[in-house]
């Protein structure tokens, strides 16, 4: 039985691995991050903006733990859980205006990624998917693009998951936790790419 609990992280990781690899765009590994193109930091209002966006992003990753953990609670509603992502949501829009600044050649990319907050009412889970998981509705971007997008793209998942589901279901909750697991990946590649 123990070797069975070791082996679970590495399951877990090399899952999320295979997910985060299936989408249109390819992760950035370790190594890529020194080539990526980036806007110079400079100016003390620059280096401001990169101490703000690093607050968020540690705001961002506290509300998704909370979502998490609402998720566990069986008498949260889907309206906590929306309203939660809704959070996350408005805290992503802002580390992506930063990441538009830092990666210049993801700009037109994650501008045309936060259209779908317009669209959230009316668009089908599997549009969702098509559309902004597999870039199926965004322009081409170099890799390293995506994972800023995701912050955003993923808590609108659950927005759409518990407008569907507002009973949310065992299958609705698992569902969404696996989305907030998978974003919660992102984070520190973000951190890499728009801070340092």
């Amino acid at each position: 039985m123990p070797a069975v609990k070791t082996l679970y992280p590495f399951l877990f990781v090399t899952l999320l691995l295979a997910m985060v690899g299936s989408h249109a765009s390819a992760p950035v590994k370790e190594n890529q991050f020194k080539d990526i193109k980036k806007t110079a930091i400079d100016s003390e209002k620059d280096k401001q903006r990169l101490q703000d966006t690093a607050v968020l992003l540690a705001r961002y990753e506290i509300e998704a733990k909370r979502l998490i953990d609402m998720l566990a609670e069986k008498n949260t509603g889907s309206n906590g859980i929306s309203d939660q992502a809704g959070k996350l949501m408005s805290l992503s829009e802002e580390v992506i205006m930063s990441a538009r600044f830092r990666l210049p050649q993801c700009d037109d990319y994650l501008a045309k990624s936060i259209t779908l907050k317009d669209r959230l009412g009316k668009i089908s889970h599997d549009q969702l998917e098509t559309d902004y998981h597999m870039d199926g509705a965004l322009p081409k971007a170099p890799a390293e693009c995506y994972h800023t997008k995701d912050l955003f793209v993923h808590p609108a998942t659950v927005k759409v998951l518990t407008r569907d589901d507002p009973a949310l279901t065992d299958t609705t909750r698992s569902s969404i936790k696996a989305e907030i697991e998978e974003v919660l990946a992102h984070t520190e590649v973000v951190r890499q790419l728009v801070i340092y």
